[in-house]
């Protein structure tokens, strides 16, 4: 079988990420090294998704990372970003705080003035 070497998620300024997909609606803010010690356990790929507002952040095969008081529901939609694309965003932003900000349909991550969107879809894109 061969492996999946796609790379999800594109870089774009945090301007035109307004232009692109709409107003914040809600976000969380997360200290950019807890985000990298997510990334660092979380294989290949990280996703993200807000349900009764809470945050979950989970890796390779939807294994939640994120400290949560309940479980996702099995249908909840989580947006996959590859693990690479994150740090190359912590990288252009260098700040301290990631913040990660719910759209309509949209969950991107910001850095900086850089927001990391056009994530998958899981389901049914899950890795």
């Amino acid at each position: 079988m061969a492996q999946n070497t796609n790379e999800y998620g594109k870089i774009v300024s945090a301007t035109d990420g307004e232009n692109l997909f709409g107003a914040v609606i809600t976000s969380y803010q997360l200290n950019t090294n807890d985000l990298l010690a997510y990334c660092q356990k979380a294989g290949r790929v990280i996703m993200f998704a807000e349900e009764n507002a809470e945050l979950f952040v989970a890796g390779a095969g939807r294994i939640i990372l994120s400290l949560n008081t309940k479980a996702p529901s099995p249908d909840l939609v989580f947006h996959v970003y590859t693990v690479t694309k994150v740090n190359e965003l912590i990288t252009l932003g260098k700040d301290q705080i990631t913040v990660v900000e719910i759209r309509n349909n949209v969950v991107d991550l910001k850095n900086g003035e850089f927001i990391l969107e056009f994530s998958e879809p899981c389901p049914p894109n899950c890795y």
